[in-house]
């Protein structure tokens, strides 16, 4: 499958992605996918309950999964006397995992934790006074909504720790707003998303703001509008591979295949994600039906220890079609069936 589409995503290839971030053990990416192919599934419109009903399960795997990575923190923070610490991984336990064993023992934890930091009671003054203490009400308010922003954080944190390069510490340094309008983007809320990053956008221009946003307005039908912040993007930051990668898929599926080389080129030039563009510029080779440089492309990535399996597939099928079934046959040995 050439240029895997960055904005146009079906449910199948969100599952594809999440199989891939379980097998890796990156739950939280993998959790993210597969919320992201249920609602996907949901826009299809077909009967799809059986199919609905499996993604479910791998969302309760991937839950329980970070679930036990949190009680385990939990433990450890303990362990170094940081009781906050460890009941904010508790209450992240009981928010993300079903296994009813990992509850029992999270919320059993939870409640020991609780008691023994709970106040004893004034030593001195012991009369009871209204004024001098705050409503039960707006206490476990204010408790509630410690627990919201802790949980926002960290699932903020768990969806930008995969970026490439500097953009994890970048992207957090965006502020309390961009967090919120980024988690809302994952929510599937565009417009409310929309709307805090164009008030950003307005106070200063940055080219995470402008990625986030083309990605917005192709999702709501705007190709051009999507083209030109990535573009500006560009301009603003001719570092940051994803503004690179957006646009060449950008122009990948709207049939202008030879101007996504030069964009690619520019990466290779400039050590970004090198491995991936030159996938890309492969599969930009043979849609434009030259096989020679495709092939030299796909056969530099083999050395690639996260995209040589990737790359060994594409470039088997053109070894076997210019006769050299041997060269092919070896590759499939080695990267796609595995050494005895």
């Amino acid at each position: 499958m050439f240029f895997k589409k960055l904005f146009n995503k079906d449910h199948l290839y969100y599952i594809e992605k999440g199989d891939k971030d379980l097998r890796d053990e990156r739950y939280a990416d993998a959790r993210d996918a597969f919320s992201q192919a249920i609602w996907k599934l949901g826009e299809c419109g077909e009967d799809s309950a059986p199919l609905r009903a499996s993604i479910q399960e791998k969302l309760t795997e991937t839950g329980n999964r970070l679930g036990s990575l949190n009680f385990t923190e939990a433990e450890y923070a303990i362990h170094n006397g940081e009781i906050k610490k460890a009941g904010d991984h508790l209450a992240l336990v009981l928010e993300l995992a079903q296994d009813e064993s990992l509850r029992e023992k999270a919320a059993g934890l939870l409640e020991g934790l609780i008691v023994e930091s709970s106040p004893q009671g004034p030593k001195e003054d012991n009369h009871s006074c209204s004024g001098c203490a705050k409503d039960a009400g707006e206490i476990s308010q204010e408790s509630h909504a410690g627990d919201d922003q802790l949980a926002k954080e960290d699932r903020f944190e768990l969806f930008i720790q995969t970026l490439p390069g500097d953009l994890p510490k970048r992207y957090a340094a965006l502020g309390a707003k961009f967090t919120h309008g980024y988690l809302l983007v994952h929510d599937g809320e565009d417009e409310a998303a929309l709307k805090i990053f164009e008030e950003l956008r307005a106070v200063e221009e940055d080219d995470i703001l402008d990625y986030e946003l083309a990605l917005i307005h192709y999702r709501h039908g705007n190709p051009e509008k999507c083209e030109r912040l990535l573009r500006r993007a560009i301009e603003l930051n001719d570092l940051n591979p994803l503004c690179y990668f957006g646009l060449v898929q950008l122009l990948a599926e709207t049939g202008r295949i030879a101007e996504t080389m030069p964009f690619l080129e520019l990466m290779l030039e400039r050590d970004l994600l090198p491995d991936q563009a030159r996938l890309l510029l492969g599969d930009a080779y043979l849609m434009l039906e030259d096989e020679n440089n495709a092939t030299d492309c796909y056969t530099q990535v083999l050395s690639s220890p996260n995209y040589a399996k990737e790359a060994a597939g594409k470039l088997i099928p053109l070894l076997e079609k210019n006769g050299r079934a041997e060269d092919a046959g070896y590759l499939a040995k080695k990267f796609i069936k595995g050494c005895c």
